[in-house]
């Protein structure tokens, strides 16, 4: 496994952190009262999107000779 490889590894779960910190936004606000199914809906769509690009993002990686 070469240096770059290994590097660029660190960015499949750097991607899954920001993702989970998008989850915990919107929980965070739901004791604010500011929890509305348009901000339930966007956050359910980022996941969709997301989990998509870590994917696609890791396979690209794994590809690397």
């Amino acid at each position: 496994m070469t240096t770059e490889k290994t590097i660029l590894g660190i960015v499949p779960g750097l991607q899954a952190t920001a993702l989970v910190g998008e989850n915990l936004k919107l929980f965070k606000n739901k004791g604010k009262g500011k929890f509305t199914q348009k901000k339930f809906v966007k956050t359910g769509v980022t996941n969709l999107v997301g989990i998509g690009m870590i994917g696609a993002t890791s396979k690209l990686i794994n590809d690397l000779p």
